[in-house]
């Protein structure tokens, strides 16, 4: 079958590459149904949150979706605790450098785009809304060569490649504040909006959020998130400066990454004695808890991360991934650092990032001026689903 629920015993990926091989020997079925709309949100957490919480609301409303990911193990696991939506992972594979990697990327966007052809006509697929990775361009290629209607979401400062090529072939391209194409022609497409938050995502008391956790009620915790990409460096700073923070009653809550397993409770000392409980996990599907349980994040400058620090007035400490396609994250850190939301540390200063820590809360977190209200309220959603639905119609 070409369908994959989301719900998953386990952190193993679903077989999807040998569903797409069955499709290109002529033996895949795709079941018959209406789904008026597919959103392609695979690759890293900050496509695919957005990406259900645009689903979240269709469903609301009554319309159904279907939810097209990678097949990258966060898309995966980051989806079983939406069972409610129906998910296919494509074979497609993000651009890399070197011949094998080329050639691993052309021969897996080909196969996925035939894939993508008979699946949006098997399903009825009226308008296809693309997040921004490298699994949009299969599914938008083959919604524009059987003229579907084509919606695009950039969250980060600078524009993506696939959003760049593909913008030519859209409808409607949502965009930050103040981010723009540059080009009339694009421009004239552009529609202004604020990350689209998933509905989980409101404030809990404190205390039952740190219970939740399994850290102390009481004193500074730091929250340490690397994200889906590059969580190594954050992973080891967390660890070799775990002593540090405890001496200063500074506990730690760092989720590793789903590349790194193993989960553990650390119990360190305080300068006067007192015991600090430190949280590591290997992966963290409540950030509801997570985010609420924190008095400051220390993270990659992802523009997901970042909306949903923002939106729980949670200041934040940003290393932007050095590695990160056209260098994102640094803009992204930048316009945080304006507005008040946060400091930025380099990764080649790494060392510095504990004094820096230090130094917030010294100042018990006064130099920050972020609060949910300075970023306005968050109707992106809404914004995003309403002119979906009105091009839908139109179409």
């Amino acid at each position: 079958m070409a369908k994959r629920q989301t719900k998953v015993e386990n952190n193993s990926l679903p077989k999807t590459s040998t569903i797409i091989l069955d499709f290109w020997h002529g033996r895949f079925t795709v079941r018959c149904g209406v789904s008026r709309y597919a959103i392609a949100c695979g690759g890293t957490g900050g496509h695919l949150s957005p990406g259900v919480a645009i689903a979240e609301e269709l469903v609301s409303r009554g319309e159904e979706c279907l939810l097209l990911t990678s097949e990258k193990a966060i898309d995966c696991i980051m989806l079983r605790k939406y069972a409610e939506f129906e998910c296919v992972a494509l074979a497609a594979k993000p651009f890399g450098r070197g011949i094998k990697k080329i050639w691993q990327f052309l021969r897996s966007q080909a196969v996925s785009f035939f894939f993508c052809l008979r699946l949006l006509k098997k399903r009825n697929i009226r308008c296809v809304i693309g997040m921004g990775s490298f699994t949009n361009v299969p599914v938008a290629l083959a919604a524009f060569a059987m003229g579907k209607k084509i919606v695009l979401h950039e969250s980060n400062r600078i524009i993506g490649k696939s959003i760049r090529s593909l913008a030519y072939f859209a409808h409607t391209v949502f965009l930050p504040e103040d981010v723009a194409f540059g080009k009339r022609f694009l421009d004239k497409k552009v529609l202004h909006v604020a990350m689209p938050l998933r509905r989980e995502l409101s404030l809990m008391d404190k205390g039952k959020a740190r219970k939740a956790l399994g850290l102390n009620g009481d004193g500074f915790v730091v929250g340490v998130l690397g994200g889906s990409q590059g969580a190594n460096a954050l992973n080891e700073w967390a660890s070799q400066n775990l002593e540090k923070l405890n001496s200063q009653s500074i506990a730690v809550c760092c989720v590793r990454g789903v590349k790194n397993f193993k989960s553990e409770v650390v119990t360190g000392k305080s300068s006067g004695g007192g015991d600090v409980v430190n949280v590591f996990l290997h992966f963290c599907d409540d950030m509801r808890s997570f985010l609420s349980a924190v008095d400051l994040l220390v993270c990659r400058a992802g523009a997901g991360t970042i909306a949903e620090a923002v939106h729980f007035s949670l200041p934040m400490v940003l290393v932007p991934f050095p590695n990160a396609a056209d260098n994102h994250q640094e803009a992204n850190a930048t316009y945080a650092e304006k507005n008040g939301w946060a400091v930025t540390v380099r990764e080649d200063n790494i060392g510095a990032l504990t004094k820096v820590i230090f130094e917030c809360f010294s100042e018990k977190l006064a130099n920050f001026k972020v609060d949910s209200t300075s970023a306005g309220e968050n109707r992106s959603v809404e914004i995003i689903v309403d002119r979906i639905q009105k091009i839908s119609a139109n179409g």
